[in-house]
């Protein structure tokens, strides 16, 4: 049975979005998932479930909607895709030297084809700011070396330069997901 890392949207950040973790965990259990660990309040889990990624990305949306009355956001990455995401970060040598500086922005799809001068021209408005993206397919790599508080690169607005839903974690977080989805 593959094992999942499931990754929510807007999840206990800021106020907003709240989800005990034991409810999400209970829904995660309800939908036959096995094996389920959740990590952190930020809408982290691991599961071992049948079917596909997408399927398990559908059903995770429709027991969450039904649970809280609104639609979550929902992206499912394999052990798998998370040990290549880490192999090809271009910020390695950034993370290494302080993980809370380098995020992973993991797309729900495919980026649309003009994200790259969406996001330059976030950049361009910003000139103040260093932080740097790098766009690979549907993983969304950022240095933020003045860190995530202050970044222009927001869930929101990176979604409307994508083109489809997001979620970011820190590369301390990656680190972790992929620890515990070893199995």
């Amino acid at each position: 049975m593959p094992t999942y890392v499931i990754l929510l949207r807007a999840v206990n950040v800021g106020g907003t979005g709240k989800l005990p973790m034991a409810d999400f965990k209970r829904v995660l259990t309800k939908l036959g998932f096995e094996n389920v660990e959740t990590y952190i309040q930020s809408g982290n889990a691991v599961v071992d479930a049948k079917g596909s990624a997408a399927n398990v990305a559908k059903a995770v949306e429709a027991g969450l909607e039904k649970l809280t009355g609104a639609p979550v956001g929902v992206v499912v990455r394999t052990h798998e895709e998370l040990d290549s995401l880490i192999r090809q970060n271009p910020y390695a040598a950034e993370a290494a030297a302080d993980g809370s500086k380098v995020h992973v922005g993991f797309l729900a799809g495919p980026a649309g084809k003009d994200t790259a001068t969406a996001l330059d021209a976030i950049i361009a408005k910003y000139p103040q700011r260093r932080d740097r993206y790098h766009l690979a397919s549907d993983t969304l790599y950022l240095h933020l070396p003045d860190g995530a508080a202050e970044t222009k690169f927001t869930g929101k607005i990176l979604d409307k330069a994508i083109g489809v839903i997001s979620t970011g974690r820190n590369w301390n977080t990656v680190l972790k997901l992929h620890a515990l989805s070893k199995r």
